[in-house]
């Protein structure tokens, strides 16, 4: 493994498994480095040198060290990354890769802001011994279904959320998305409109996502696989 890129973090968390799944996408050799959450590693060193703000993912790539998952990925696909199915940046076309950019940037500041505390009210925080506050669940999923009405209009016309190819827009989407579908009672958000879930369907059965998805399942101890 020792040329192996390493990645430090947990599977269980959307952040890394979206690293991952772009790493297994590439097919890339990495080593996933895990850290002790409850004991807060990532909030000393040696982590810390590895990303300041002590947050998961890490990574390491020889002599390189970066963090922010987002920033990752996009290295991870520039350098492993080729033509075809692997072009997740879709980096040959100046207007494909505009969109995949527009639906990254959506899913960052419309979506992740209101499923990631659906997630954390009804999957993290139980997980970790505390209680829901289903004051704030419901306010979020109101903020979501605004959101999933707007993916809803855009996905009955095409296949995935930047046009007919699977990109890293759509894959930034797996994590939180996941837990939400196989960890809580809201999954009727997606099953209820009927473009959203097919999309989510087409992202499933892809390899990378088969092979990550058990991970966040047991890391989390979600209540049913998807």
């Amino acid at each position: 493994m020792g040329g192996a890129v390493k990645v430090y973090g947990v599977a269980a968390s959307p952040f890394v498994a979206t690293v991952l799944l772009c790493l297994e996408e590439v097919g890339a050799d990495y080593e996933l480095l895990p850290l002790d959450m409850a004991a807060r590693e990532q909030r000393t060193e040696p982590y810390l040198s590895r990303n300041p703000f002590g947050k998961i993912p890490a990574l390491e790539d020889g002599e390189l060290t970066i963090f922010e998952s987002r920033a990752i990925s996009r290295y991870v696909l520039r350098k492993y990354g080729g033509t075809g199915a692997t072009d997740l940046l879709r980096a040959s076309s100046l207007e494909e890769s505009a969109m995949v950019d527009v639906w990254m940037e959506v899913e960052a500041h419309q979506y992740q802001p209101a499923i990631a505390n659906i997630v954390r009210q009804c999957v993290i925080l139980p997980f970790i011994g505390g209680a829901r506050d289903q004051a704030v669940v419901d306010e979020y999923v109101g903020k979501l279904e605004k959101v999933l009405d707007v993916y809803e209009a855009r996905l009955s016309s095409s296949p995935y959320l930047a046009g007919d190819f699977f990109s890293l827009a759509d894959l930034v989407h797996f994590g939180f998305t996941y837990c939400l579908v196989a960890g809580t009672e809201y999954a009727t958000l997606l099953e209820s409109r009927a473009s959203v879930m097919a999309w989510w369907g087409r992202i499933m059965t892809r390899p990378a996502v088969r092979k990550v998805a058990p991970l966040i399942h047991l890391g989390l101890k979600l209540s049913s696989p998807a």
